[in-house]
């Protein structure tokens, strides 16, 4: 908190000062004014949260400065400093407005009795907006988010278009014509949220929407919008002089794409539909896009290995091989099976997205039967890989985990609690490597759903909750007994991003990794 003392005379400006034990009272800086006219203009930079204020000032005296912070909305606390002569014509209008006043001249206690009041309604006033301004950044986050549904259950055509679309473009600032349509496939979404985000995919997302932002801002407004976790489009304007053609449409998309990989490392796919759209023929773009999408190339003009046939293989054909794992509750075998058939395709050397969904919805149909007639008559579980998934890697990763999930819900798991209980110790001695859900999965043969489930139900927090605890009790010890730099520290406990361990250190424990460790080397 900052104070400011305002009186023409110097030795009141120094005997306010030096009566005080400021740091008592929260306060970490003092500035000093001779007459109204400095002091609004150090209140109109600094914010003072006190203000002591003379009366009788030459310039801009007492009563016009407090009249101009009144007509301004500065919430500063006011504690005027009256002389005797003009203390009855003041004393009712500083009671009427709720302001603190003192007579010269002043005792000390009497002063720090004022401050400490001040100071109180001041921190009162600063917490009640703290909690107005978070609660309407809820409040508009909580609005933004269903405007995003609502336009998603357009734009993938599961309603028709309405006026009520129209008003939700203008709210988000978007034209309803002359509307530039690109479809988005983030091809390692999964990955960089574990990994680089820790598992906050509303951070990753936010991370997306600003870069995107960064970049588009130049050439006018538009909005990104999930219609699900493999599938974003994103919308901008092509009025005014600023982006006039499809081919600049194209070009400022491709600087979004290159963007996003340079900053986060993210892979994506752009589909863009050459033609201007309006937000009543948005789902023919969107249809357009979607087309471009599916003649991409996923391996990227890889080298087919020699003697491999063009044709896609067909999943379908290890439908014999699949169910013998699945009965005889066989993890690894199940994972050989698709990784092998996973690999025949990369072996092609070339794998459109068409080709891929394909696949998928081959995958689907053997999990959907094995499912039917694995859990005898078990409520069945939401087994299906989404069909607009477009990397080979994460498509074979999510294939493994969704057959173990059905030898898991069929009761073929295996080890019980001792499975858990080992991935617990594995946690204890590798804490300081990337670990996730994922990681763990492939290496302990359990499904990240299970894993999480039979966690929380052992252990009554989650798995990566526990990861870091177990990494902040490691860091405090680290701080209290080495010299270890922060970035090494960090680096150190498995984080690679000196920022992001500093917020997690200091939600763990109220303070920054140096504040920790100066506190407890003065204790």
């Amino acid at each position: 908190m900052k104070v400011l003392i305002a009186d023409d005379e110097e030795h009141v400006r120094e005997g306010i000062e030096l009566s005080v034990d400021w740091a008592k009272f929260g306060v970490t800086e003092r500035l000093m004014a001779e007459d109204g006219r400095e002091a609004i203009e150090l209140i109109r930079r600094h914010h003072p949260g006190v203000l002591f204020c003379d009366m009788s000032m030459p310039g801009m005296d007492g009563t016009e400065l407090l009249r101009l912070l009144r007509e301004e909305g500065w919430d500063t606390q006011v504690i005027v400093v009256s002389g005797y002569d003009d203390f009855p014509y003041t004393r009712a209008a500083i009671r009427a407005s709720g302001i603190d006043y003192l007579l010269k001249p002043f005792r000390k206690s009497d002063l720090e009795q004022a401050l400490e009041k001040a100071a109180a309604a001041w921190r009162q006033r600063e917490s009640l907006l703290r909690e107005e301004r978070e609660t309407g950044y809820r409040l508009r986050q909580a609005d933004a988010l269903l405007d995003e549904q609502k336009l998603a259950v357009y734009f993938k055509g599961e309603t028709a278009f309405h006026e009520g679309i129209r008003g939700i473009f203008y709210k988000i600032g978007l034209p309803p014509e002359r509307l530039g349509v690109a479809l988005v496939l983030p091809r390692n979404r999964s990955e960089l949220v574990e990994r680089r985000f820790y598992g906050d995919s509303e951070l990753f997302v936010f991370a997306v929407n600003n870069i995107a932002h960064e970049t588009l801002q130049p050439y006018g407004s538009h909005y990104l919008c999930r219609l699900d976790d493999y599938q974003w489009l994103l919308l901008t304007s092509m009025e005014g002089n600023r982006l006039r053609a499809a081919g600049d449409h194209r070009r400022h998309m491709d600087s979004v794409a290159e963007a996003w990989r340079r900053t986060l490392g993210l892979q994506a796919l752009v589909g863009v539909c050459d033609a201007e759209a309006r937000v009543e023929t948005l789902q023919a773009a969107i249809g357009s896009a979607r087309a471009a999408l599916l003649k991409c190339d996923l391996m990227q003009g890889a080298a087919a290995a020699p003697g491999q046939s063009k044709d896609v293989p067909r999943l379908t054909d290890q439908d014999i091989l699949l169910k013998a794992a699945l009965t005889k509750g066989n993890k690894p075998y199940a994972a050989d099976i698709i990784r092998s058939f996973a690999s025949s395709l990369r072996d092609r050397g070339t794998l459109s997205l068409k080709d891929l969904q394909s696949c998928t919805v081959e995958a689907n149909l053997l999990l959907e039967r094995a499912s039917r007639l694995r859990l005898n008559g078990k409520e069945p579980v939401d087994l299906f890989l989404p069909l607009w998934i477009s990397d080979l890697d994460e498509w074979e990763k999510l294939l493994i985990q969704q057959w173990w999930r059905l030898m898991e819900e069929a009761g073929g798991e295996g080890g019980g609690n001792g499975g858990i209980q080992a991935i617990r110790d594995y946690m204890h001695r590798h804490f300081q490597e990337d670990l996730s859900l994922s990681t763990l999965s492939e290496r302990f043969h359990f499904s990240p759903q299970y894993i999480a489930k039979k966690f929380k139900e052992l252990y009554n927090t989650t798995v990566m909750t526990y990861l870091t605890e177990l990494r902040m009790e490691k860091a405090k010890s680290l701080l209290e007994r080495t010299e270890l730099a922060v970035t090494e520290l960090a680096q150190t406990l498995g984080y690679a991003d000196e920022n992001y361990f500093g917020k997690v250190f200091k939600k763990h424990t109220g303070l920054s990794p140096l504040q920790y460790r100066k506190q407890h080397r003065d204790s």
